[in-house]
Order: C-alpha cells, then sequence, then structure tokens
C-alpha cells in the first residue's frame, strides 16, 4: 500500500508537468509515464532515480526519501541510498519497512553491528522474519559466528521457501559446515545459479578464485561488472583478481576506488592493509590499520600487524609502544608479549626492574 500511495503522490504531484531536461541532459518524461517509469526493469532505474531528483527538495516526505533509497539500493548505489534512508528514519524512525531497507543497505556496507542492530528491531514483523533470518545468519557466517549461523538457520522454515531461497538456504548451510572452506564441487554447484541472485553471486566470487579457471573467473566476473557499475563488491573481487595474476598497480587503483565508495568499512581496511603489507609498503599499511575500530571482530589483529610493519620498518621504539600497548589491551592474547620476548628478550619481573615502556606506576 505504501508503494502504492507514493506513487499516486508522485502522479497527483507531476501531473501539470510538461517534459523537462535534469542536469545530465536527460529527459525527464511526462507524468503520464510515471507509473510504468517507477515499476520498470532494472534498465530504467537510473531514470527513476533521476526523476525521484527532481521531486525531492528540503524538506520532502520521508516517504519519498525512502522511495529514491529502494531505487538507489537496487542500482546498488549504497552509499547514497544510505544517506536517504538515514534520513527517511529520522522522520518514521519505527517503521519497519525503513527499518529492513536501511538494515539491508548496511548488511551490503559492511556495516554488520549496525545491520544487526536493524534486523532484531524489526525480527518479531512474522511477514518478514525468513528474510531477516537469512540476513542474520549471513552476518554471523561473515564475521565467522558459525554455530549463531546454524542457530538462525534453523530457525527458518525449510518448506516454505521458493526455490531461489532454497539454493540460498543450502550455500549457507553448506558455508556453516564447510567452516567457510569451499571445495571445489562447493562452488562448481553454485555456478549454476549464481547470475540470477545477487547474494549467490558475492558468495560465489568470494570463494570461487582459488577454485576455478581465471579465465572464466575473469569473465563472469567482468560480465556482471558490466552490468552492475557501481557494485563495490564487485569491484573489490576485481581488486583481488588483478593482486593474484600480479597486476599489482592496478589492483591498488580499484582498492582506492572501492574505499571511497563503502563508508566507513573496516574490513575491507584490514584487507587493504594486508595487501600493501603483503608488497612491502608498510607505511600505507599502517594507514588503512590506523583507520579500524577497536570494536571491530577481528581487532585483535590489527595491532599485530602493525607492531610488524613497524619492526619491518626499523622503528624499534614504535614497534616496542604498539607491542606494550596491545598487550595492555589485549591481556589474553599471548602472541604480543611472546613476540616482544623474541626481539627485545624481555622477561617478566615481579621486582619491576625491568618495565615495559609504556607502563607507569602510581603512587
Amino acid at each position: 500500500m505504501k508503494e502504492i500511495f507514493l506513487l499516486f503522490f508522485i502522479f497527483l504531484f507531476l501531473s501539470s508537468c510538461e517534459p523537462t531536461q535534469d542536469f545530465k541532459g536527460e529527459i525527464i518524461p511526462e507524468s503520464k509515464t510515471i507509473l510504468s517509469l517507477l515499476n520498470s526493469e532494472k534498465s530504467q532505474t537510473q531514470k527513476a532515480i533521476s526523476y525521484l531528483n527532481q521531486v525531492i527538495e528540503e524538506g520532502s516526505s520521508s516517504h519519498l526519501y525512502y522511495l529514491r533509497a529502494k531505487f538507489l539500493y537496487d542500482a546498488r548505489q549504497y552509499k547514497k541510498a544510505n544517506r536517504d534512508i538515514l534520513k527517511a528514519l529520522k522522520y518514521s524512525p519505527r517503521d519497519l519497512d525503513y527499518l529492513l531497507l536501511a538494515g539491508q543497505i548496511a548488511f551490503d556496507l559492511e556495516n554488520y553491528t549496525i545491520a544487526t542492530a536493524y534486523f532484531n528491531l524489526i525480527k518479531p514483523n512474522v511477514g518478514k522474519q525468513s528474510l531477516i533470518l537469512f540476513f542474520l545468519a549471513d552476518v554471523a557466517i561473515k564475521v565467522n559466528d558459525l554455530t549463531l549461523a546454524n542457530f538462525y538457520l534453523n530457525q527458518i522454515p525449510q518448506k516454505e521457501l521458493n526455490q531461489k531461497d532454497q539454493i540460498y538456504y543450502s550455500t549457507l548451510k553448506n558455508l556453516c559446515v564447510l567452516k567457510k572452506v569451499p571445495s571445489t564441487l562447493f562452488v562448481k554447484n553454485m555456478d549454476q545459479h549464481i547470475m540470477n541472485d545477487v547474494r549467490l553471486q558475492r558468495i560465489y566470487f568470494e570463494y570461487a578464485l582459488n577454485f576455478t579457471s581465471k579465465f572464466l573467473y575473469q569473465n563472469q566476473l567482468l560480465k556482471l561488472m558490466n552490468e552492475n557499475p557501481n557494485d563495490p563488491h564487485l569491484l573489490r573481487f576485481w581488486a583481488r583478481f588483478l593482486n593474484q595474476i600480479n597486476q599489482v598497480k592496478m589492483a591498488e587503483l580499484i582498492y582506492q576506488k572501492v574505499a571511497g565508495i563503502f563508508d566507513h568499512n573496516d574490513y575491507l581496511h584490514v584487507e587493504i592493509g594486508n595487501f600493501y603489507m603483503s608488497h612491502r609498503n608498510y607505511r600505507q599499511a599502517i594507514l588503512y590499520f590506523n583507520r579500524i575500530k577497536p570494536d571491530l571482530t577481528s581487532f585483535a589483529d590489527v595491532p599485530f600487524l602493525k607492531s610488524k610493519c613497524y619492526l619491518y620498518l626499523g622503528d624499534r621504539n614504535t614497534y616496542q609502544s604498539t607491542l606494550d600497548s596491545a598487550h595492555l589491551l589485549l591481556k589474553n592474547d599471548a602472541r604480543y608479549y611472546q613476540l616482544k620476548m623474541k626481539h627485545f628478550g624481555i622477561l617478566k619481573d615481579s621486582s619491576l626492574s625491568v618495565k615495559d615502556s609504556l607502563l607507569t606506576i602510581e603512587p
């Protein structure tokens, strides 16, 4: 009903408008074509976005921001979609459709903590329960909590799923069983279905590079990138592929482009930091590691990687202070103390005759 209302509202609003030209030089259609335009296929999505750009102005209805966010999401312009859905939520913070779209956008921006918060808010909604459980299970797999992923998947009524969701369900189940180490057979079975489901596309390209020919992987990925040029995930897979075939400079450019598309993506920063480390550009790696927030699931690895960067740069003082800080922050992680022992020969000393570089004693 909400979308019908929105379409009807836009139809009335523009009923007296003549064809106009937007800032890109595209012709905005007359009002009589608006309903077919806003319900059209993906090839028309950008025209719908351009049309809504003409309609929306400061103080516009939250429904219009939601509608544009939905089209931007379908066009895989997640950063722009996120800005619009946040504006919609500002005026209607309890709307279930708005919260669902906000969760989907946060998921695709890999802001998994925020996405989980949105999905848990609307989880009691029976009509959307299977969809929410799918997202929660996928998030759990992304952060390597396979027990939680299985918990969510077991709540999904599998017999009620359509064929596409059945395939998605089986794929997530297999990932849990295989402990995120897919096999050649797993990738081969997915290959038949990936082109029709964006969820399976992401999973396939995440793992297929090591289980299929580079020629096939390249052709499949380039075809999808041509159809979806705004998708930051496909660009990220392309950067990984370029790195694997030793096109390092080009991979670096793509990574930098992806970093500009994603909004504060700590998982991406870890990946790019590791990319620079593998090519001995330690200063650039440190820049990306410094962007990562302490609440990231894999944050325990970050100070360890930073300390190694300083070690390879020959900066022993910063290396030591980084180890000391990490050891104070992550007291149960023995790697830092062992690494410090290896390079500095510092032992625990109850008399404090030997002190950590950051240790302070208060009277």
